[in-house]
């Protein structure tokens, strides 16, 4: 639930000065399940990883269902009704903005622009993890859990600039832009934790908790970022265009010493630059009186932009407060790197815009290579560093694809219009360059790996070929594993691709992991239609993506059978005699020889084509009551969605990380949304 306010005015305070000004609350309050990777409190992990043969509630010794939910079962998984009927997670978000703009006007041609923003936004979230029904939390030390954490951020920002519009003759006309952008951000963030060694779940609060067990922390951070720029624009006979914009960037997220800079005043400077140059030969001579043609441009663009998310800390040397028995001591918080710099994206790109018959269909192609250079990597360590890895600038990507939109008006009679647009997009994507020419990442179930000729955070592992369906077959391939532990009939069958000395070897390790997968799709497109009839419109969107592999991780826990929890029927497949024909590997408690381990057995074709929406709505002609106008509508969200994939929604994002992207932890699929409303116009 929530409420959106927003009041926008503007003002002539003088005949040279005009003001635009506003303020927007915003203010909404949300409950919220579990979506993490564990069992303990997510609903949906629970409820898969749960017995189907317990009931969710307790029995009495006569063998009557009671209205108490039953307690954590023997096995340690917890009761899924108590995930959602005892958990409490409650959010609360608010956020306040007020701007305001300036104009002036010192001559004809020349004018001072300054547009200002304030920004306060708060997020407090409370968590509640009960004891009744769940199990045991960090490693059976609590029997429920209270947590509470408080967001405050405040941005204020400012972009001022002098604008210069020329006209020469009837042929010439120069614009430029010439100013600042400035932004500074203030976050802080205080959580505490508390967990309870007793079993009451009247104790809430974080003051409940026992004293020895609490924890508390929080962070402070500042980025401030600043810009000077020139833009410039030029174009003869509205016919030759040319644009050109370079760009000082200073951030305090890079280092002291940031590679790739200039150094100004003692502060690291980013220089960025874009150019591009437009034909419109529609205009020329030989095009300008063709009726049905109204536009028809080449362009082609270059430029050079900066990426600094790389947070606020990174590149800065601090320390952190850590507490052992009854005493806090400060240790040094990260491994810091004062030559961290900015990620670079160096962009190429060419296309024809099209329009004809009144802009009854326009057309845009367009071609693009990007490269992105300094990419910010985490690297690995040695161990005597006292950290994991050291983040730093070490890596190249290069992306290349087309894209192109349409739209085309089919019936444009006067009461009845049909309208459709499409977009299309294809990218090929590949690591260029890589320190080291690879580097894996773990995460939760699998690996990533970015490495030279492969794409970005590739999928990392075994080729998995069924299951060995007879101990001849399995005696003929003669693998063991890291272990030593020999594959045996039903054990899975996994390519040995390497080894030390660049052979086969007959062990699976290391040496026979390679890339398996790639999470960044072929491509993707959008499909959308329109029909109109006096004030009566039917619309609808379809998307689409294609061409990508995706970790199902849910899967993956429901049918690896290497301990008690619950399974999928899949698994009534598995290999369960000599000559058993089957894709499914035996179950062996704990899985020795590794059955399990991540491989192509756990990728699959995220591919899907999904109807986003469908919206009738009626627009009356005029005034309704007394307002100007109103707009009737009504829609479905989610309505249908084609695919292979066997996870709930191959629609899904776990994290903005790119080292989560194409991984399915289980994340509560995308509802159908039935919407009804009214919008007024005053």
């Amino acid at each position: 639930s929530g409420y959106n306010l927003r009041f926008v005015s503007r003002l002539n305070i003088f005949t040279w000065l005009k003001m635009d000004a506003g303020v927007s609350l915003n203010y909404n309050n949300s409950t919220l399940k579990d979506a993490a990777v564990t069992k303990e409190t997510s609903p949906i992990r629970t409820s898969l990883a749960k017995s189907p043969l317990l009931n969710p509630y307790q029995y009495d010794i006569d063998g009557r269902e009671l209205s108490t939910l039953a307690e954590v079962d023997e096995i340690g998984v917890s009761n899924p009704l108590a995930t959602i009927e005892n958990y409490e997670a409650l959010n609360n978000n608010y956020s306040f903005t007020a701007f305001m703009g300036l104009e002036g006007t010192i001559s004809g041609e020349l004018s001072v622009i300054s547009k200002f923003s304030f920004t306060y936004d708060v997020l407090k979230e409370q968590i509640f993890q009960p004891n009744r029904g769940m199990e045991l939390y960090y490693n059976q030390e609590a029997f429920n859990v209270s947590k509470a954490m408080n967001n405050d951020l405040t941005s204020m920002y400012n972009n001022t600039y002098l604008r210069y519009d020329k006209r020469i003759g009837n042929n010439h006309r120069i614009t430029s832009h010439t100013g600042f952008y400035m932004l500074t951000n203030e976050f802080q963030m205080d959580w505490g934790l508390t967990k309870n060694a007793h079993e009451n779940d009247q104790y809430r609060m974080l003051q409940d908790g026992q004293n020895n067990l609490r924890e508390i922390g929080g962070d402070n951070r500042n980025w401030n970022w600043i810009s000077f720029y020139e833009y410039l624009n030029y174009s003869y006979r509205d016919r030759y265009l040319l644009t050109a914009s370079i760009a000082l960037d200073g951030s305090s997220r890079v280092g002291k010493d940031a590679i790739n800079t200039v150094d100004i005043g003692g502060s690291p400077f980013g220089l960025f630059y874009s150019g591009g140059l437009a034909w419109r030969l529609s205009s020329e001579s030989f095009l300008k009186n063709q009726a049905w043609l109204d536009e028809l441009k080449l362009k082609f663009t270059a430029g050079k932009s900066g990426n600094d998310d790389i947070g606020e800390s990174t590149a800065t040397n601090y320390y952190q407060a850590v507490k052992f028995r009854e005493t806090v001591g400060l240790y040094p918080a990260i491994l810091t790197n004062d030559q961290l710099s900015y990620e670079t994206v160096t962009m190429l790109s060419g296309g024809i815009n099209l329009a004809i018959l009144g802009n009854r269909f326009t057309a845009s192609v367009e071609y693009f290579v990007s490269t992105t250079n300094d990419m910010i990597i985490n690297t690995p360590v040695e161990a005597y560093y006292g950290y994991d890895y050291l983040i730093e600038n070490g890596g190249s990507i290069e992306n290349k694809g087309w894209e192109l939109g349409t739209f085309m008006r089919l019936v444009n009679a006067q009461s009845f219009k049909w309208d459709v647009s499409a977009y299309f997009s294809t990218v090929s994507n590949v690591v260029t360059s890589i320190k080291g020419d690879r580097l894996v990442y773990q995460v939760p179930g699998a690996e990533r790996v970015n490495q030279v000729g492969s794409p970005a955070n590739s999928f990392y592992g075994y080729i998995y070929n069924g299951v060995f369906t007879t101990q001849e077959a399995a005696n003929n391939a003669n693998l063991y594993n890291d272990r030593g532990i020999r594959y045996n009939a039903g054990d899975a069958f996994f390519t040995d691709l390497s080894g030390p000395d660049g052979s086969p070897d007959g062990i699976i390790n290391e040496y026979d992991k390679t890339e398996i997968g790639n999470p960044q799709p072929d491509y993707h497109g959008s499909f959308n239609n329109s029909f109109s009839y006096k004030g009566w419109t039917l619309s609808a969107s379809l998307h689409f993506v294609f061409g990508h592999e995706v970790f199902n991780y849910v899967r993956y826990q429901n049918e690896r059978m290497t301990d008690l929890d619950n399974q999928s029927s899949h698994v009534l497949n598995r290999w369960q005699y000599d000559g058993h024909e089957t894709s499914v590997p035996r179950a062996v408690w704990e899985d020795p020889v590794g059955n399990s381990d991540f491989s192509t057995r756990w990728i699959e074709d995220g591919s899907f084509m999904r109807v986003k929406y469908v919206k009738v709505s009626y627009t009356t002609p005029g005034k309704f009551l007394m307002f100007k106008n109103a707009e009737f509508y009504a829609s479905v969200n989610n309505v249908f969605t084609a695919t292979n994939y066997l996870g709930y929604d191959p629609e899904f994002a776990y994290s903005y990380s790119q080292l989560y992207s194409g991984i399915d932890y289980g994340m509560a699929p995308l509802p159908r949304q039935f919407i009804v409303g009214i919008n007024i116009g005053l």
